[in-house]
């Protein structure tokens, strides 16, 4: 099942280290059915990471793996999809590299996704399931100040 769009800006939601007093900025643009994912990452004020998300529903209980077609800047990021869990929203991730200027595809299996909450990993959390999942994104987080830029052409769960 394909992700149903990537060509609305206004799906993907940033969130930038500022809900805790960092001075990263993390934006999207969409051009040619491909989503940029942009900015500047600021270690000032404990900074150093931004997120974006778009919300989904309806996946299958079936769905076993996530494919994204992506290029990037050299960069490790992070896919990380959101669930409820017992009343609690739970982000499970799961770490990837990129190439500069070169698409890849990066294929993952849900169950090799860890849970984490506000980022500890929540070691004892369920295996990830399709059917739970409310939102798929990315992260990425530096010790340094850098800019960014990850392209995202699709993202299938299969």
């Amino acid at each position: 099942m394909p992700l149903h769009t990537l060509n609305n800006s206004d799906d993907w939601l940033i969130t930038n280290d500022s809900v805790m007093g960092g001075l990263s900025k993390g934006h999207t643009f969409v051009e040619d059915n491909t989503v940029t994912f942009s900015g500047f990452l600021s270690t000032e004020n404990s900074g150093g990471f931004s997120s974006v998300f778009k919300k989904l529903s309806g996946l299958s209980e079936s769905i076993k793996s996530v494919t994204i077609a992506i290029k990037g800047d050299g960069k490790p990021y992070q896919l990380r999809v959101r669930t409820q869990v017992m009343g609690y929203e739970l982000a499970y991730k799961i770490n990837f590299d990129t190439s500069i200027d070169t698409v890849t595809n990066h294929t993952f299996k849900l169950s090799d996704f860890e849970a984490s909450f506000r980022g500890r990993i929540i070691s004892n959390a369920p295996l990830l399931k399709a059917s739970t999942i409310t939102h798929v994104g990315f992260l990425l987080s530096a010790k340094q100040p850098s800019h960014f830029s990850l392209n995202i052409y699709s993202i299938e769960f299969i």
